[in-house]
């Protein structure tokens, strides 16, 4: 099957090449308009858990205020010259109630809006606010009170850092982008790109990897935007889908080019190139394809919604990559021939360009695993319990703003909450 579709993409390249055009263009505006609404699911457990049930109970026992009164947000705000009774710190208090107010807050509660001595710390040098944000707030609701509050924390003798749900889930948001960022498109795409190049010895050959990888993440980015309006998902399931279609997507491109390039190098037509590329190297794409996802299905019986997305993300990715293998790949090859060893790099990637044998470094290799079998096995294993030792002092926990880098806002709200109230500041008012 895989040898007759990849000489029908190779037969017939430009048809091939103009659907896959089209489907990426369709997928770019689906990507636009349904992606960030796609993207709202909050993170919970799915199954009946003891800890679940006791929510529910507490909700049937103890009704949350009306949307208007919930507070889901705290300020904190610290005296660095004195006690929060000085005239010049109530006043800053009482404005930043204010300005709070005014930028969209429905419910500002503190210490000078009534007998709130509970939102005065033990000695006296920070007080609390207790912020609520309405029926239907989200991340942008939150940024212009946290902007208000940072202003107010850069101001001579003061402290101040706000905390709370929004606030943390739009660092989340935050967190979420600046690591695809930076994992991804400074460090991951960059590090692939130098890599393809020294395996292949030519620009083109190692460009070609990396715009499959790119067209299976579009792809499955779109595929991801239609299925959220049906299962809302998690934020970080795009860092998963980047990961892993950059990953397979080089993968399968790899397989399937260097048997080509091989095929051409030992003296066969292009169209017999591809062909046997696609009987051989194409089939293993996709039985490994079909392995991943299979084993990505696994996730989704994890009771969580966050693994579930993470899972939604890399199967989503992991079939628009297998067919991108095996049918625009052969197409891409049909097209440039052996212009895929244009821009050659000295040096590089010699041996797989104008002649057909084996690799002597993976050769020398391999004789050497095969001459002493046990030894190789004892010395890999080895290796795999030294680079699990790292394991043994993992901490595993629910993810939060305690476990955010100390830029964060919500961390820094964190962090001044816990060191003037200890023993919980806005336990007394729930």
């Amino acid at each position: 099957m895989t040898e007759r579709l990849a000489r029908a993409s190779g037969r017939h390249p430009w048809r091939v090449l103009a659907i896959w055009l089209v489907v990426t263009v369709a997928a770019v505006g689906t990507i636009g308009t349904f992606l960030e609404s796609a993207l709202e699911g909050e993170i919970s457990i799915t199954s009946e858990t003891e800890s679940k049930r006791a929510d529910e109970l507490l909700m049937e026992g103890f009704p949350p205020p009306p949307p208007e009164q919930d507070v889901t947000e705290v300020v904190v705000v610290r005296s660095e010259r004195g006690s929060v009774d000085e005239p010049a710190f109530v006043q800053r208090v009482q404005r930043l109630e204010d300005e709070l107010h005014e930028a969209g807050a429905t419910i500002v509660i503190s210490s000078s809006s009534g007998d709130n001595e509970q939102l005065v710390s033990a000695d006296r040098d920070a007080t609390e606010l207790l912020v609520g944000l309405g029926a239907d707030p989200d991340e942008e609701t939150v940024k212009p009170l946290v902007a208000l509050v940072q202003a107010l924390d850069g101001e001579p003798g003061i402290e101040a850092a706000m905390t709370g749900e929004w606030t943390s889930d739009a660092d989340f948001a935050q967190l979420s982008q600046d690591d695809l960022r930076t994992g991804e498109l400074y460090f991951g795409g960059p590090a692939a790109l130098v890599i393809l190049l020294l395996v292949f010895g030519a620009v083109v050959a190692g460009l070609v990897p990396l715009a499959l990888a790119i067209v299976s993440i579009v792809g499955a980015l779109a595929l991801t935007a239609l299925v959220g309006q049906m299962f809302p998902l998690s934020v970080f399931t795009i860092n998963m889908l980047t990961a892993m279609g950059l990953a397979l997507g080089i993968d399968y491109s790899l397989f399937v080019l260097s048997r080509f390039r091989e095929e051409r190098s030992g003296g066969r037509e292009k169209l017999d190139a591809i062909a046997a590329a696609g009987a051989t190297a194409s089939r293993a794409v996709l039985f490994s394809g079909i392995a991943f996802v299979l084993a990505m299905v696994g996730l989704l019986l994890v009771p969580s919604t966050i693994m579930r997305s993470l899972a939604a993300g890399a199967i989503l990715v992991g079939i628009v990559a297998i067919v991108a293998a095996l049918t625009l790949l052969p197409a891409v090859l049909s097209l440039l021939g052996d212009r895929v060893n244009a821009l050659r790099l000295p040096f590089f990637g010699r041996a797989t360009v104008g002649q057909a044998g084996e690799s002597r470094f993976w050769a020398r290799i391999v004789r050497a695993v095969m001459r002493r079998p046990v030894l190789s096995l004892a010395l890999a294993a080895g290796l795999l319990v030294a680079s699990a030792v790292p394991l043994l002092n993992l901490d595993t926990g629910s993810a939060g703003p305690s476990t955010f880098p100390d830029r964060f806002e919500s961390k820094q709200g964190l962090l001044l909450l816990n060191e003037e109230f200890p023993s919980g500041g806005v336990e007394p008012v729930e």
